[in-house]
């Protein structure tokens, strides 16, 4: 006999069920029980006439198998996504249930087809924790539930919104993302009530603004949206540069192999990129460099460039990822130096004392003399040594003597005088001039002055090209202390000597070198308002000019057209360009039948590609290899380049 037991352990007879077993049964399955119940099972002994003793057990069924990792797999503002594992056996179906909000006391029941393993609760509430439970529906009935806590989302505004790194025409926003968030809204507005926004995807955590003004201030907002509803709005405040690339740069303390550049701070920059190598005509001299720098730089120092080479540097604006416009200049170091204030200060019959000023960055000196008919002798100095004694000469012998500085492998240029040793019979030497220097440059003159010496009855002064030339002179009277060397060349260095004359007889001269200026290079030089076949040129008046000489050619052939232009033009319009073509424009000041240096721009003929792009152009031809920037907003899957 099956007999179920009530909660309190009495019987229910109603329930009860009756099972036959055949004689030879010794066990038995008992099926379509409830779960977790107690029964009373009790087998009776049959007899053909009677019943036999009976033997009773009271046993527990087990509960129903229920749900297994219930869990809240994503939160959202109103709605809570629930997932389970079903357990083992033939189901019915799934009831979850709740308790709603809105009425204590009550639950929100959802039934379930049985092969679910998630569902989605909407309709809840923002912010509020949720105790929800779920059955596994059997044909026998409900497992024992199994229950779980979850918390829907908060209406919060974007953390940690920045909007930094402005140029003239863009700023960067980043935010940190919002749980649950679908997408945003970023939003800018200018002073003047003029209002855009963009709608982005819930991945988004950086956008670039683009299309604004220079120097002016924007409010830009940005809150989170959660399906159909907006969040809080957070806000903050920028302004454009009013300028975003450097003003000034300035190029300072050149000498044989390092020079310090210098440039203004640009607000808002994250750091700068300078770039630096030879000129076109100085190729091979030197290799292209660049480096990066922080904000805070403003000044760096170039080491180990190449003596006596021209320089083109390009310093850029960095702005985050982005790279701002680059602003260029050429600087030229100086040639391995020459000693200077080489003289004889005392000779004898047999000797010569010569004497020197010391020379930057010279390891040693190197002293070397001979006569017409003998081979040179050498002496190398320290470079701590500024004076030396040539001793074992012949009387009465005219020797040439030369110095050059030494620098590490290499040697600089020579500087040479010439004396005449003294005969046995001479009187005392005549002295040196004291004093001299040069105290004016001009392009086409020098200026000497010295110390003017009470038994002088005149001084001759002589000069000569420092590579070689004709040598001149001039005798000027004791009343004189100046002297202005004339007509020389431009550009060019010259040996000068002074020396003393008594009567007949002349002293040791005293060396000075210098060099006369530069004749104006134009500024300003640039290629402005380019078109598909014509560009026009523009630069800055050069004074005294007789005229300009313009030279254009393609970059990758050697025919170059001309033009001689007046001094008043400060412009002129170049057509039948060839379209997508890079050409190199240069320009010469005229002086006369001289021309002044040349100053060169390089310029693509493509105005279309150019506004497509954003930014294009070419800097420099360093060592054979064209650079060129293309800066863009946009992200093309490709670039041209044509030569």
């Amino acid at each position: 006999m099956v007999t179920p037991l009530s909660s309190r352990g009495h019987f229910l007879p109603t329930q009860q069920r009756q099972i036959d077993l055949k004689a030879d049964v010794s066990t038995a399955l008992v099926t379509e029980l409830s779960p977790k119940t107690n029964y009373s099972l009790t087998v009776y002994a049959i007899y053909p006439s009677l019943i036999g003793d009976s033997s009773t057990v009271t046993v527990q069924t087990t509960p129903l198998p229920q749900v297994s990792n219930f869990r809240v797999i994503e939160e959202g503002l109103f709605s809570l996504r629930l997932g389970w594992t079903p357990p083992i056996g033939k189901l019915s179906g799934f009831k979850i249930f709740i308790p709603r909000s809105n009425r204590p006391g009550f639950t929100y029941e959802q039934l379930l087809p049985g092969d679910t393993s998630s569902h989605v609760i909407d309709s809840l509430e923002e912010d509020k924790k949720y105790t929800i439970s779920i059955y596994a529906v059997y044909p026998q009935g409900p497992s024992e539930p199994v229950s779980i806590v979850g918390k829907t989302l908060k209406l919060v505004p974007v953390q940690q919104f920045l909007v930094q790194n402005a140029t003239t025409d863009t700023v960067q926003a980043r935010w940190a993302p919002v749980k649950g968030a679908t997408g945003y809204r970023l939003t800018w507005a200018s002073p003047d009530g003029h209002i855009e926004n963009i709608n982005l995807g819930d991945t988004f955590n950086f956008y670039m603004i683009q299309g604004l003004r220079p120097g002016s201030g924007y409010t830009v907002t940005i809150n989170p949206i959660f399906g159909d509803i907006e969040g809080p709005v957070t806000t903050s405040k920028v302004k454009t540069l009013e300028s975003s690339a450097v003003q000034t740069l300035k190029v300072s303390a050149v000498s044989t192999s390092t020079a310090v550049v210098s440039w203004n701070s640009v607000p808002g920059a994250t750091g700068y990129r300078l770039a630096w190598g030879p000129t076109p005509e100085f190729v091979g001299r030197d290799r292209p460099r660049q480096l990066a720098l922080n904000s805070s730089t403003t000044e760096y120092q170039l080491k180990n460039v190449a003596h006596d080479t021209e320089y083109v540097l390009t310093l850029y604006v960095l702005f985050g990822s982005v790279l701002g416009p680059g602003i260029t200049a050429t600087f030229r170091t100086s040639p391995l130096g020459y000693v200077s204030n080489f003289k004889v200060t005392s000779y004898t019959s047999t000797s010569i004392d010569v004497e020197w000023s010391p020379i930057v960055g010279a390891t040693e000196y190197k002293l070397s003399w001979n006569t017409d008919d003998s081979s040179p002798q050498s002496h190398y100095l320290d470079r701590s040594v500024l004076s030396h004694r040539i001793e074992d000469l012949n009387p009465q012998t005219t020797y040439t003597i030369t110095i050059r500085a030494v620098y590490g492998n290499s040697e600089g240029p020579e500087i040479s005088l010439s004396q005449l040793t003294a005969a046995v019979s001479d009187l005392e030497p005549i002295q040196a001039v004291r004093g001299v220097k040069v105290v004016d440059i001009g392009v086409n003159s020098f200026t000497v002055s010295w110390r003017k010496s009470p038994v002088a009855s005149g001084y001759k002064i002589s000069w000569i090209p420092f590579l070689g030339g004709e040598e001149k002179f001039h005798v000027v009277s004791a009343a004189s202390s100046t002297f202005t060397i004339r007509n020389l060349q431009e550009s060019s260095a010259y040996k000068i000597q002074v020396s003393c004359m008594v009567g007949n007889r002349e002293g040791s001269p005293v060396l000075v070198t210098a060099r006369t200026l530069d004749l104006p290079k134009v500024n300003g030089f640039a290629a402005l308002n380019t078109t598909d076949s014509s560009t026009v040129l523009n630069w800055t008046r050069v004074a005294g000019v007789s005229g300009y000489l313009l030279s254009w050619r393609h970059i990758s052939v050697l025919e170059t057209k001309t033009e001689i232009l007046g001094p008043g033009f400060t412009s002129y319009k170049i057509n039948d360009l060839l379209y997508g073509r890079t050409y190199i424009f240069t320009i010469r000041p005229l002086y006369g039948e001289v021309e002044g240096p040349i100053s060169t721009v390089y310029q693509r003929i493509c105005k279309a590609l150019l506004q497509s792009f954003g930014f294009s152009s070419i800097h420099e031809s360093l060592s054979g290899i064209i650079q060129y920037d293309s800066l863009s907003l946009l992200r093309p899957s490709e670039f041209q380049l044509d030569f």
